[in-house]
């Protein structure tokens, strides 16, 4: 098996959710297991709806995002490509402290936070003028329900 969908993103803020039900569908038509499609749903609203609000300026008229899904017998995974500021979420994006109540916490980190607990291999690099954020996560076995 080796499936490759790819999605063009707009700066619209229902695009994250707009692509979470798409990867739901494709987790769904491919048999994937909930929690490797819900982890990865959560992944990609997150880095999309960050990239969508931080990633470019308001009035930004040449914004490419894209998002590749791509599943084989062994792994799935997602490449979100996007030309916005330059941003390393792995190494950029502060570390929240989540040991304090979430209305004690200042804003940002806590997206990549949950995207790292989610899915086991993310790389970032800055090729081309452009943000390459590859989230990779080996399929589980089916879960035995005997």
């Amino acid at each position: 098996m080796d499936v490759t969908l790819r999605f063009d993103v707009s700066l619209d803020s229902e695009e994250p959710r707009r692509i979470a039900e798409q990867f739901e569908r494709f987790g769904a038509e491919n048999g994937l297991p909930e929690r490797t499609v819900f982890g990865f749903q959560l992944a990609l609203d997150e880095i999309l709806t960050n990239v969508i609000s931080y990633g470019f300026p308001a009035d930004a008229q040449d914004a490419v995002i894209t998002v590749t899904l791509h599943l084989n017998d062994t792994e799935v995974g997602a490449v979100i490509v996007d030309n916005g500021k330059p941003f390393n979420p792995l190494e950029d994006a502060a570390e929240p402290d989540v040991a304090l109540p979430a209305s004690d916490r200042t804003i940002g980190g806590l997206g990549i936070h949950l995207t790292k607990a989610f899915v086991q291999k993310l790389t970032y690099e800055r090729v081309d003028g452009c943000n390459r954020l590859n989230l990779v996560q080996p399929l589980e076995a089916p879960e035995d329900d005997a």
